[in-house]
């Protein structure tokens, strides 16, 4: 007869072995890419470390895109706020680096480009307050300040208006 508490004993060894296997080979195959990675990004972090926030923006985003923040920034005060469009045909992350970047002014989002209505519509709905208008497209195509009255005009026009 067989004594089932030994048969059980052995199949537990057997599987906390063959578990602690497979467990060593993953941390085997998960080692060295991890480490590629880490080294990597060290030496890509040592490359730019003794840049400037300025000469990083530029690098990531663009003088172009850069340059138009901070025509922006210089437009608006700080304590002021805006109405933010996104001006792509689709949602990207422009209107949220956009606003990331003009921060603390406020945003007051007003929609995609494609999807408001036409100018005389647009004017009664608008808040009070805004003088300016930043349309912010996918980067690194920077955005466009306007003021109001000259968003309004731009917007009926792409609507066909004169």
């Amino acid at each position: 007869m067989i004594n089932t508490a030994a048969v059980l004993s052995f199949a537990g060894s057997v599987l906390r072995a063959v578990a602690l296997g497979v467990f060593a080979l993953s941390i085997a195959f998960a080692i060295p890419p991890a480490f590629s990675r880490t080294i990597r990004w060290v030496g890509q972090a040592s490359a730019v470390a003794g840049d400037d926030l300025a000469t990083v923006r530029r690098r990531y985003l663009g003088a172009d895109w850069v340059s138009a923040i901070d025509g922006i920034r210089r437009a608006i005060p700080r304590d002021g706020e805006y109405l933010l469009v996104n001006g792509g045909t689709a949602w990207g992350g422009g209107p949220y680096w956009v606003r990331f970047d003009l921060a603390p002014r406020r945003a007051r989002f007003l929609g995609l480009w494609s999807e408001l209505p036409a100018a005389g519509t647009l004017r009664r709905r608008l808040p009070q307050g805004p003088r300016y208008v930043v349309i912010a497209f996918r980067e690194p195509q920077p955005p466009i300040l306007l003021e109001r009255e000259e968003f309004l005009r731009v917007l009926d026009r792409s609507h066909g208006g004169d």
